[in-house]
Formats: C-alpha cells, structure tokens, sequence
C-alpha cells in the first residue's frame, strides 16, 4: 500500500496534524488571495483533506469542490464543511476537460509519488481541468528552509508529548525525498515526499502544459527567495 493512503486514512492523522486546524485561518484567507479568482470561480480543492481551508475559499465567493483519497478525511469534511466531494486519485482526476477555473494544491501535497513520471501526471491533470486562462496554485515547502531546519535534528527521534506522538526526520541517500516516521497510538506512520528544486517545479509546470508561473516567497505574496520556507507558485494554464 501507498503510504499515502495509509497515512491519511488513519484516525492517528487528525490528532499528528490537529495544529494544522489553527493554521487554517492564516494560510487560508493568504492562500485564497494567491488564487486570485473572481467570485463564482470554480475551484478544486486538490487533496482537500478534511476541508480545513474551504471556509476560506468559500469566504472568498468561490464555488469549491473538493477531491481526496482518504475515505475517512472527506467523511470529516462532509460533517464540518459539507461541500460537493469525490474521492480520487491526483493521477486520474475524474471530470472532465477545461471544467474549471482553479485547482488548490495546498500544504506541499505534490511529490507524495515515488516517481517523478507520476508527480508530473498529477500536474499534468490538473492542467487538462482548467479552461483556458484557468490557474493552478502550488504551495510547497521551500527546498533549502527544509533543509536547514531538518539538519539539526536529522535521524533524531523527537517527542511531541502534548500532541501524543514521536517524530523522526531524515534525507533520503540522493537528497531529493524527505522522509518522516511518526510512532502514534501504537501505529507507524511513513511520509516519503520529494522535496523539488525551484528549477524542477518550472520545469515540470512546463511539462504538463503550464505557462511561466508566478513565484511567491510567502503567504504574503511577497518575492520568491531561495531561502523561504514556502514556495508559491500561481500557474496559468495557456
């Protein structure tokens, strides 16, 4: 099995990721504001998890439909957030061509596939999606914050009492995936994530069909810089 799908349909990810709730109403008003979409735009909000940032798109007067793997996070979202739902997988989406006007990729969810053919594949849909002049906003943890953060405490396990988990963090050999394990209500848990060069995302955006994006340097729309722990980029499909 994927990690993915085992990670996120576990009920130990709702308490490992309960800080990410708080988190919801900075990064999502920011988030909605990148998208830049008139009111009535239709968006997918691609994976949505538990709906976490959907008041916020919605907030902004868009139409949202969300899309996720896990069974168990689009349950929450229909109790917390009821919303339009599908149950997907990012390499096959299941609508139709040029059906919308924006795809939300929020919280570094591209690169969770072990091979770089199947990463582009998911960009590579949600650019058939969108109509023409449509955007894609991709929110990724920036490579070299990551790097530097992580270098301290690399292959330590650390514990998150309060939050009831233990954590470890490591590289892969080749430096190109971040790994972290988490121990949490007796279950192990495995993200494997490929963490891509500024150079690689533009590239892979132009791959499936992508225009130039534009490149932020934080929710604040500030400039990209190398060193910013996210990287944004709002890519129109042509």
């Amino acid at each position: 099995m994927d990690w993915f799908a085992w990670d996120f349909d576990h009920p130990a990810y709702f308490r490992i990721y309960a800080d990410k709730a708080a988190d919801a109403a900075l990064e999502g008003p920011a988030l909605a504001a990148l998208l830049a979409l008139p009111p009535d735009s239709r968006v997918l909000d691609l994976p949505c998890g538990w709906g976490r940032l959907h008041p916020y798109l919605r907030a902004q007067g868009l139409e949202v439909v969300g899309g996720d793997l896990s069974a168990l996070n689009l349950a929450r979202h229909a109790a917390e957030h009821p919303a339009p739902l599908a149950r997907l997988d990012l390499r096959a989406l299941p609508f139709r061509d040029g059906c919308v006007d924006g795809v939300f990729c929020a919280f570094t969810s591209w690169g969770y596939f072990a091979t770089e053919a199947e990463n582009l594949r998911q960009l590579s849909e949600a650019a058939r999606v969108l109509r023409p002049g449509g955007c894609l906003l991709l929110d990724l943890a920036g490579r070299a914050f990551l790097r530097a953060a992580v270098a301290e405490v690399e292959g330590l396990w650390l514990d998150f009492e309060a939050e009831g988990y233990q954590e470890r963090v490591t590289w892969s050999p080749d430096g190109f995936r971040i790994r972290t394990e988490r121990q949490c209500e007796g279950a192990t848990f495995r993200h494997d994530i490929w963490i891509p060069t500024d150079a690689e995302v533009r590239a892979a955006l132009a791959s499936a069909g992508f225009g130039p994006p534009a490149a932020y340097g934080g929710l604040d729309g500030s400039p990209w810089d190398p060193g910013a722990d996210r990287w944004l980029y709002r890519a129109v499909r042509p």
